[in-house]
């Protein structure tokens, strides 16, 4: 990106959407004061994240992925994998959980379904 070039800030501001924030908050059964208080973000300030109305600094991102331990990228709606780079890499070297993925991707969606539930399932028993 070119320093001061208006119309391309513009785009990439556009393209970001913190819909992520909302549905993770959700999924890991938090409140926005539990975001707030553990990531040292006001609640009002993640409120207006997840409302559009504000886009996140980048040490408020950072906290806040921290926190919910996932990317920064899926808090901004770059991407739908909310996993952290560093665990994606211990991923790719170890062959036994490489083979699982490669499995679990090969299902069909309602099998993952399925295997996402056994795994949630699991993780709050």
């Amino acid at each position: 990106m070119v320093i001061n070039d208006r119309d391309n800030y513009e785009k990439i501001k556009n393209s970001i959407s913190m819909d992520n924030l909302r549905k993770i908050i959700k999924s890991r059964g938090y409140t926005t004061t539990k975001v707030a208080m553990g990531s040292k973000v006001s609640e009002s300030t993640i409120n207006a994240y997840i409302t559009g109305q504000k886009l996140p600094s980048i040490t408020s991102l950072i906290s806040m992925s921290e926190f919910l331990k996932c990317n920064s990228d899926y808090l901004l709606g770059r991407t739908d994998n909310p996993m952290k780079i560093d665990d994606i890499e211990k991923l790719h070297t170890n062959e036994e959980l490489m083979l699982l993925f490669q499995n679990i991707t090969s299902l069909s969606k309602e099998k993952q379904a399925l295997v996402s539930a056994y795994v949630k399932g699991l993780m709050n028993s």
